[in-house]
């Protein structure tokens, strides 16, 4: 799949795990994801081969990633020249409880740029706010809030979705389970309460 240049990544890796709190009570509940999942050397190698090679020369990249691989995560894209400007917090107000100790309700949405930070359009400075909250829905799906953010940001820039599983209106798609959800009626292209009204 040939990846046109692009200014704005927005990254899903199908991270190396499995599916936690399975319980003998829920002897059908399966370990495996409905997706095939990669280590990380091979998600990063797989990054530097397909996607970072096609960047413009100054670009950010939006990467999701969950506690387990926060500070990997980082490191690999360090390593690579990036720079972590912000940490998005999604809210998503339920998830999975490891051990059963404490429930993981949060994943995030990091931040990167390279060389420098891309100045976001003028009527969103200091708009956005760190966190949103918005109830999750099938496993791995990201909250479409989170791309809306993205084109606020960015709205005249060239967009990617990496590891992509649904269509978005002008984006472009690389994975190869780029239509896995089925296309619904695009949202209406604002931030809503998630954006700081100045109040």
């Amino acid at each position: 799949m040939i990846v046109k240049q692009w200014d704005i990544a927005v990254i899903d890796p199908p991270w190396g795990q499995t599916q936690g709190g399975l319980r003998s009570v829920r002897p059908n509940q399966k370990g495996a994801f409905n997706y095939p999942t990669m280590e990380i050397g091979d998600i990063f190698r797989l990054l530097d081969a397909e996607i970072f090679s096609a960047a413009a020369a100054q670009h950010c990249v939006f990467l999701w990633t969950i506690d387990r691989f926060l500070m990997s995560a980082e490191t690999f894209m360090e390593n690579r020249g990036y720079r972590r400007h912000a940490r998005f917090i999604w809210n998503k107000e339920n998830g999975v409880a490891p051990a059963f100790t404490i429930r993981f309700t949060h994943e995030y949405l990091l931040w990167f740029y390279k060389p420098r930070l891309l100045a976001v359009d003028k009527h969103m400075r200091g708009k956005i706010k760190s966190v949103f909250t918005t109830h999750h829905r099938e496993h791995s799906r990201k909250p479409d809030i989170a791309y809306t953010i993205v084109q606020a940001l960015y709205p005249k820039l060239r967009w990617i979705d990496v590891f992509s599983r649904e269509y978005r209106e002008g984006w472009d798609q690389w994975g190869n389970q780029c239509n896995y959800y089925p296309q619904q009626e695009a949202l209406p292209f604002n931030v809503g309460t998630w954006i700081d009204q100045g109040t």
